[in-house]
């Protein structure tokens, strides 16, 4: 039996596992099996915690299809909220180790089941080979750049922030079929040797961006953070707006600061939805 927590941000949602409830060769699996929405409890990712210092913590990500992230804002700031309900941690900041890097997340207000966590997320890298994506002769960053996905050329901004985004500027979203035909072609276009997450922007003024989201290993979501911080980064370079920029989704709004050369600076909001024993192995 896996002793679980889950958390949301926006609707985008991920279980938290303690390390003492499973064997690290077991993480993919279980959050394969763990995540999936009929035969599992249902979740985008699963977080795996551990105490790797005096109030610094190790984590995970393993997306719903058990890859692994590198990085996931929403999902670290679930894990934040997981630490500060429990009591683990009695100061506003939280330290994250990730196959990122350092994120440093610092509790802003909270509630009995609500915390909103401002988190620097780190400077964001332009390079192909940083994103990671196939290096193209002459091209040193991808910014408008016409990628042809099937009988389409669809026109893109490439780069990481701790995790590989793609961005696509629309005047109107796609359709459901065309969504679903394109992120799913995207994320996995052999230019992005790891896959990639997309996200659909449509500006909506000044210091506003509307996104849909395709995310790696999970697919539709209702919400990301890093999918939020790539979008903004590539707007504001592309001089489309201007910091702060309210992220929006059907489900709410991140805000995302950044200037170039600096590190990107997110704020938003994490919630309980509840402790759940999972049956794990019990085939």
């Amino acid at each position: 039996m896996i002793l679980a927590s889950k958390y949301h941000s926006y609707g985008n949602d991920f279980l938290i596992v303690p390390v003492n409830e499973i064997n690290p060769e077991n993480y993919a699996e279980l959050a394969k099996e763990i995540c999936h929405p009929h035969s599992g409890i249902g979740a985008d990712g699963c977080v795996y915690l551990e105490e790797s210092g005096e109030e610094e913590f190790q984590l995970r990500i393993f997306n719903r299809d058990g890859s692994e992230a590198g990085i996931s804002g929403n999902g670290a700031r679930c894990a934040s909220a997981f630490l500060h309900h429990r009591g683990r941690i009695n100061k506003a900041e939280v330290k994250l180790q990730t196959r990122s890097g350092l994120k440093v997340y610092t509790l802003l207000e909270s509630s009995q089941s609500y915390w909103k966590y401002q988190s620097f997320m780190g400077v964001p890298d332009f390079e192909l080979k940083s994103i990671p994506m196939r290096s193209v002769p002459g091209v040193q960053s991808i910014e408008n750049y016409p990628l042809q996905v099937g009988d389409e050329q669809v026109w893109i901004h490439a780069l990481s922030v701790g995790n590989p985004q793609c961005v696509v500027f629309v005047e109107s979203f796609p359709k459901d079929l065309d969504f679903k035909r394109l992120g799913r072609g995207i994320e996995n276009h052999p230019d992005f040797p790891e896959r990639t997450n997309v996200s659909f922007v449509r500006v909506d003024g000044i210091n506003r961006l509307q996104i849909k989201i395709w995310e790696r290993g999970v697919g539709p979501t209702c919400s990301s953070g890093t999918g939020s911080c790539g979008a903004a980064v590539a707007a504001i370079r592309a001089g489309k707006v201007k910091s702060p920029v309210q992220v929006h989704t059907e489900t709410g709004h991140q805000v995302v600061e950044w200037s170039p050369g600096n590190a990107v600076v997110l704020t938003g909001e994490a919630s309980l939805v509840g402790e759940i024993k999972f049956h794990w192995g019990s085939k």
